[in-house]
C-alpha cells in the first residue's frame, strides 16, 4: 500500500462560507410544539454547497454529511436528546477493560439502489469493507480512529499491509461485528457516529470502482431513511422516503427538496419562507425587512456546539497579500505576535458582542458569544460545567487578569479594554527592546483577508478594526483585505502546508467530532494536529524536511501544550480527571492568546414552521445530525412563546435521559 501522507481535513469551517448547518437548520431537537403537524409531508430547505463526493467513509467535509446522513446508517445514532441509541446495530457488548465493544447487527436490512431495489442484505462484513476502504483511499477521516483501532496504524502508514491484522471482525453468521481499541474510549460509540464507520457492500464497491461515491444518485447504495433523486449542481437536490427503510416508523417527511443558495441576498431567505419556498429560514436584524417582521414569531435558537475563533499566524511566510510593504514593517509584526502580552491584548480588546452584531443584531450579540473552544457545557466535571474548570485553571495561571475576565458562555466578558491596555503596555516595553517601536505613525499592522462578497463578514472585520482603535489608540491596525472567492479560500482555508498561510489573523470554526474535550484540543497539537498550519506551524505528522517553525514553536513554548494534551489523553479511566487535565490545557491556550474565542454556531434568530425539537441532536457530533429522521413539519409558523416552551420540556427531557444513561 506505500507510505501515505495522512492530511487530515475534518469540521473546521471558514467564517466566510455558510453551509446549511451555519444557516441554522440544525438546531436542537426533541418534544412537540403547538403547531399542528400530519405525516407525509414535503420537506423544502436551501443548501449552499454541493458534495464533492458521496463516499462516506473517505469524504471528512459537511457537504457530503449533509447528504449521506439521510442515505446511509451506521452501527448507532443520537436520538433528538442528545444520546446514543441503537441503529443497525440492535445491541451492543463492552469487555470489562473498556477495549473490545461487540455489536450485534439487525437482521435482513435491506441496501437498495436508487431506484429502491434491493441490491443486497446489510451484513457485518460490510463495516470492514468500509473500514478497508477507507484505510486504502487514505480518507480525510481517518485520523479519527487511526489510533483507536488495534492495527489500523500500522496498515494505514503501509507499515503492515494485511489488512486482517487490524483490530476488526466480522462474524456474518453471527451476526457480530467486533472492535478491539487500544486503549478504553468512554466516547467510542459517539465516534461510529461518523461516516468512517459506516459500511460499504463490497461487490457494489468493487462494480463501482472509482466512481463508487461519485455524486449521483447512483453512486451509493441505500439503507437510510432516504434515497436521493436529484444532484443538479448550483442548483437543487431533492430526496424521497426509503420505503425498504428498516425504522420507517420515525421517517414522518415524504419528500426532502432543497435548493441552491448562494448567500448573497440573506433576504431571500425570508421572504422564501413567507412564499411558502421554505419551510425555515434565518433572518438577519440588521437588514432593513426585519423591521416588518412579526416578532412574535421570531425563535432564537440555542448555541450550538461549533466553536468560531480568531488566531495568529505565527510563522508567517506567504505575503500575496499584505500591507507589510517592507521586511521592517513584516518584522514588527511578527515579533509583536509572538509576544504573549502582545496576543493577550488583542483578546481582550475584542467587543465579541459587537462583532457577532453584525451577523444577529445588537439583541442577539451576546447570545452567540463564547469564550471557550470546548462549549462551556460539552461535558459535566463532578456534575458542574466543563468551562467552570477552565476559568479556574486560568485564575490559577493569572489571578490578576482572570479574576476581571470570564470565560463563561453568552456573555461578553472576557471584553476588558483595561485589560486589553495593560497587556499592551508590556508588550510595547518589551517589543522596544528588541528593537521595535509602535506608535500611531509606526503601528502593528494585521493582515486580515475577509470575503469579497460577504456583506456580513466585512461589517464583523469593520467592528474588529473598531475595537483595536478603541483600545490602542491607532497603534494596532486590522487591515482587512477584500479578496475574491478562489484567492480567499486559498489564503485563509484551504492551503495544506504553513507556509502558504497567507494573513496575520484569521478566523475559523471547529466542531466535535466525538463527545470528549480531545476532539477540539487536540487540532492544534504540535505533533498531529489537524488545523495547526493554520497557526502557522507545521506539526510533526505532516513536516518534510526542514522545521522552519522550530524557533517560533519554541518562542510560543507550545511544546508546554503537548505536555498537557498528552497528560490528558493518557487518562481513560476517570472522565472528570480527564476532563479536569483537558481544561488545564485549555486555559494555557487561552491564556497564551493562542487562540481567541469569539462565537458559536447556533443562537440566530429564525422562523420555522418545522416543529421544535423534533430534530435528531447529537450536540454537533458525528453525522447523525445532518438526518432528516424524527423531523416533523407543522401547518403554521412556530411562535416565540411555543418554542420557549417546547425548549423547556426538551430541556428537561435531555436532563432525565442525561442522569439515566449515567446510572
Amino acid at each position: 500500500m506505500g507510505e501515505k501522507n495522512m492530511t487530515k481535513k475534518t469540521k473546521l469551517m471558514s467564517v466566510g462560507l455558510m453551509s446549511v448547518a451555519a444557516l441554522g437548520v440544525f438546531a436542537a431537537c426533541g418534544n412537540k410544539s403547538d403547531s399542528s403537524e400530519s405525516e407525509g409531508k414535503d420537506y423544502s430547505y436551501y443548501y449552499t454547497n454541493d458534495p464533492e463526493t458521496l463516499d462516506y467513509t473517505f469524504s471528512g467535509q459537511r457537504y457530503t454529511a449533509e447528504n449521506t446522513a439521510n442515505f446511509v446508517d451506521g452501527l448507532v445514532s443520537y436520538d433528538q436528546y442528545r444520546q446514543i441509541v441503537p441503529a443497525l446495530a440492535k445491541s451492543w457488548d463492552v469487555s470489562e477493560d473498556g477495549k473490545t465493544y461487540t455489536y450485534h447487527i439487525r437482521k435482513d436490512v435491506p441496501w437498495v439502489d436508487a431506484d429502491g431495489n434491493e441490491y443486497a442484505t446489510v451484513k457485518p462484513s460490510d463495516w470492514v469493507t468500509g473500514l478497508k476502504h477507507a484505510a486504502d483511499t487514505n480518507s480525510e477521516t481517518l485520523y479519527l480512529v487511526t489510533d483507536s483501532i488495534t492495527g489500523l496504524a500500522d496498515y494505514a502508514s503501509g507499515k503492515n499491509k494485511d489488512f486482517s491484522k487490524v483490530g476488526i471482525k466480522a462474524d456474518d453468521k453471527a451476526g457480530t461485528l467486533t472492535y478491539t481499541l487500544k486503549a478504553p474510549e468512554s466516547f467510542w460509540n459517539s465516534k461510529a457516529t461518523y461516516g468512517i464507520l459506516y459500511p460499504i457492500n463490497a461487490e457494489f464497491l468493487k462494480e463501482k470502482g472509482k466512481d463508487f461515491g461519485k455524486v449521483a444518485t447512483d453512486g451509493i447504495l441505500y439503507n437510510g431513511a432516504f434515497i436521493a433523486t436529484k444532484f443538479d449542481n448550483k442548483s437543487a437536490i431533492e430526496y424521497k422516503a426509503n420505503n425498504t427503510y428498516w425504522d420507517k416508523k420515525n421517517v414522518h417527511i415524504k419528500n426532502v427538496k432543497l435548493s441552491f443558495f448562494d448567500g448573497k441576498k440573506p433576504e431571500d431567505l425570508y421572504k422564501g419562507y413567507t412564499d411558502g419556498k421554505y419551510n425555515k429560514a434565518q433572518l438577519y436584524p440588521n437588514m432593513p425587512y426585519f423591521k416588518n417582521v412579526d416578532k412574535a414569531n421570531v425563535v432564537w435558537t440555542a448555541q450550538e456546539a461549533t466553536s468560531s475563533f480568531g488566531y495568529f499566524n505565527l510563522n508567517r511566510q506567504n505575503y500575496s497579500n499584505t500591507a507589510h510593504d517592507t521586511d521592517a514593517k513584516k518584522t514588527a509584526t511578527k515579533q509583536a505576535i509572538l509576544n504573549k502580552d502582545f496576543r493577550q491584548a488583542i483578546g481582550f480588546a475584542i467587543d465579541k458582542a459587537k462583532y457577532n452584531a453584525q451577523r444577529v443584531g445588537e439583541e442577539g450579540g451576546e447570545k452567540l458569544t463564547r469564550n471557550t473552544l470546548v462549549p462551556y457545557d460539552f461535558v459535566k466535571i463532578a456534575g458542574k460545567d466543563y468551562g467552570t474548570a477552565v476559568q479556574a485553571n486560568l485564575q490559577s495561571i493569572d489571578s490578576e487578569n482572570w479574576s476581571k475576565a470570564s470565560v463563561e458562555q453568552g456573555k461578553n466578558s472576557t471584553y476588558n479594554v483595561d485589560l486589553a491596555k495593560a497587556a499592551f503596555a508590556k508588550a510595547k516595553e518589551a517589543l522596544k527592546a528588541q528593537g521595535v517601536e509602535i506608535s500611531k505613525e509606526n503601528p502593528i499592522v494585521l493582515d486580515s483577508p475577509v470575503l469579497d462578497t460577504s456583506t456580513i463578514n466585512i461589517a464583523g472585520a469593520a467592528s474588529l478594526e473598531n475595537s483595536l482603535e478603541k483600545a490602542f489608540d491607532g497603534e494596532v491596525k486590522l487591515n482587512s483585505i477584500k479578496l475574491a472567492m478562489d484567492p480567499w479560500t486559498q489564503a485563509t482555508f484551504s492551503f495544506k502546508t504553513a507556509a502558504e498561510a497567507d494573513y496575520d489573523w484569521n478566523i475559523s470554526g471547529w466542531g466535535p467530532d466525538y463527545a470528549d474535550p480531545a476532539t477540539y484540543l487536540n487540532i492544534l497539537s504540535p505533533k498531529q494536529g489537524d488545523i495547526t498550519i493554520k497557526i502557522g506551524l507545521e506539526p510533526e505528522v505532516t513536516l518534510e524536511g526542514e522545521d522552519k517553525g522550530l524557533a517560533t514553536k519554541a518562542a510560543v513554548n507550545i511544546a508546554e501544550y503537548q505536555q498537557l494534551l498528552d497528560a490528558a489523553n493518557a487518562i481513560t479511566d476517570n472522565n472528570d480527571a480527564r476532563y479536569e487535565a483537558f481544561a488545564k490545557a485549555e486555559a494555557w491556550l487561552i491564556d497564551n492568546g493562542i487562540i481567541t474565542p469569539i462565537y458559536a454556531m447556533g443562537a440566530v434568530p429564525q422562523m420555522q414552521n418545522e416543529v421544535p425539537f423534533t430534530r435528531i441532536d447529537s450536540n454537533s457530533v458525528g453525522s447523525t445530525a445532518y438526518s432528516y429522521k424524527y423531523l416533523k413539519v407543522g401547518d403554521k409558523t412556530v411562535s416565540a412563546k411555543e418554542y420557549e416552551k417546547a425548549l423547556k420540556e426538551w430541556q428537561a427531557k435531555v436532563e432525565e435521559k442525561s442522569k439515566a444513561a449515567d446510572k
